[in-house]
């Protein structure tokens, strides 16, 4: 399924606010590639399974992780939420989601 213009410029967007604040709190782009790579994978299977809120909700628990805890989060740990904030707005999880 293709993700509509919109929620890919969207996702764009959070990425975008995901490296700030990386800059901002870590100040190291070691083992950044990775670790935005994951995430935009993540953000781009919510975005087929369920709607831009649900990308809203796991693009702000990837920045609020990074600033709370001064750290990324584990690609793992973020699939594992996306899949429960998906779940929880009543939408199946993809394969991708489902193997976190």
């Amino acid at each position: 399924m293709a993700i509509p213009r919109d929620l890919e410029l969207r996702i764009n967007g959070h990425l975008q606010e995901i490296r700030d604040e990386n800059n901002r709190v870590i100040g190291s782009r070691q083992g950044f590639p990775p670790a935005i790579t994951g995430y935009e994978n993540t953000l781009k299977s919510v975005a087929e399974c369920a709607t831009k809120a649900e990308v809203d909700h796991v693009a702000e628990e990837i920045k609020i992780t990074i600033r709370e805890e001064s750290k990324r989060p584990p690609n793992r740990k973020i699939r594992r939420i996306a899949r429960s904030v998906v779940s929880r707005a009543g939408y199946p999880a993809d394969d991708f989601l489902n193997t976190a």
